[in-house]
């Protein structure tokens, strides 16, 4: 009978330890494990030399290129020829006024009227809750609120985003604290703004559990994202992973594409190494394109912050299509950091930490 007690409050107690072990993050989807390819490229390209000095994230569609820098002061977007490397304008211009931006957030979002030829360049106004939609000159042609998607969906308002047509938003949500521990779900959400709410939730990541003492864990889930032409698709490269989410808007199945040897979602907060992950990631109808860098996260029991991080580029670009099957390789510059891609000429570039930029014809992957 004695023997009977003691096992029956063992058993409670372990019942009891396991109500109280942390929720982990959990990701919504198929987790397929994938080898490198034997196919591996070394593109020659050719370097671009830009009227001036400009430093900050690249873009390009169409033989135009966008600089968002904050080196200079008359303007957050700097449009040049490709070609020939002139300055074609400054636009979105700094300051608190009318017409101004305080904080603006370029994602992406280009447009093409095909009937005049005219781009058309999609900019987050953050300071103010606004999308706005600009042309080439930096004439406002449309702007659209978010301040509903930030009350109703997040209150850390739009950050990336991907316009679905002229009433459907994409957005990211971000994982943000409910109790001292927990965290909520995050994934992509479908705001209507002629509804004034979201009309469709895609929950990528489960609510999680982290150290109350952790000011920023939800950074451990930051992507960058490729929207698939025909908006059925987005692919999802995780800043922290060599992981690419790929997730289909129709279905809501999301397939999770990790490269063998490539760590758990969970070593991220068991203070791990980190060796391989996903800096940047492009588009089009038929290839992914990710670039590579090798970060190691420092053996620090605190080390949970970006400053923490050692991180160097490799120079390899991943390319993907839309099944998720890893393709090939190519190989451009050691020190590329950051990459973008004309998805009219077909044309790659690449650019280092101190602004060098390389272009690459790749029209051969389409042969």
């Amino acid at each position: 009978m004695k023997t009977f007690k003691i096992l029956i409050i063992a058993m409670l107690v372990l019942s009891t330890s396991c109500g109280k072990a942390q929720k982990k993050v959990e990701l919504f989807g198929e987790r397929i494990i994938v080898d490198y390819p034997q196919r591996v490229d070394t593109l020659e390209g050719y370097i671009v030399e830009l009227e001036g000095a400009y430093t900050g994230l690249l873009f390009a569609y169409d033989g135009l290129l966008v600089f968002k820098s904050e080196l200079h002061r008359d303007g957050w977007l700097y449009l040049f020829d490709a070609e020939t490397g002139k300055r074609i304008s400054a636009i979105a211009p700094r300051g608190n006024g009318p017409n101004e931006f305080v904080n603006l957030l370029f994602w992406r979002g280009f447009e093409k009227n095909t009937n005049t030829n005219e781009i058309y360049l999609w900019v987050n106004d953050f300071h103010r809750q606004n999308l706005v939609l600009l042309n080439t000159q930096g004439e406002r042609v449309r702007e659209v609120s978010t301040s509903e998607f930030r009350q109703t969906s997040n209150p850390f308002g739009i950050g990336g985003f991907h316009m679905l047509n002229d009433s459907l938003l994409l957005a990211h949500v971000h994982p943000w604290r409910i109790s001292e521990t927990r965290f909520t779900a995050s994934g992509q959400h479908v705001f209507n703004f002629q509804q004034g709410k979201t009309v469709r939730e895609f929950m990528i990541f489960s609510e999680y559990d982290h150290p109350a003492d952790v000011n920023w864990p939800s950074q451990y889930l930051t992507s960058n994202t490729a929207l698939k032409p025909d908006r059925t698709k987005l692919a999802i490269a995780m800043f922290d992973l060599r992981r690419l989410n790929i997730l289909d808007l129709e279905s809501g199945e999301v397939k999770s594409i990790a490269t063998t040897g490539s760590p758990h979602l969970h070593h991220l907060w068991h203070g791990e190494r980190v060796v391989e992950h996903y800096r940047g990631i492009k588009s089009d109808d038929y290839f992914i394109f990710v670039i590579e860098s090798m970060r190691a996260r420092r053996t620090e029991a605190n080390a949970r912050f970006w400053s923490e991080y050692l991180s160097t580029p490799s120079g390899r670009i991943f390319v993907f299509d839309w099944e998720g099957n890893f393709l090939r390789i190519l190989q451009v510059n050691e020190d590329a950091a950051w990459i973008t891609f004309d998805p009219v000429r077909r044309i790659l570039y690449s650019r280092t930490d101190c602004e060098r930029i390389t272009a690459y014809d790749v029209n051969f992957l389409y042969e």
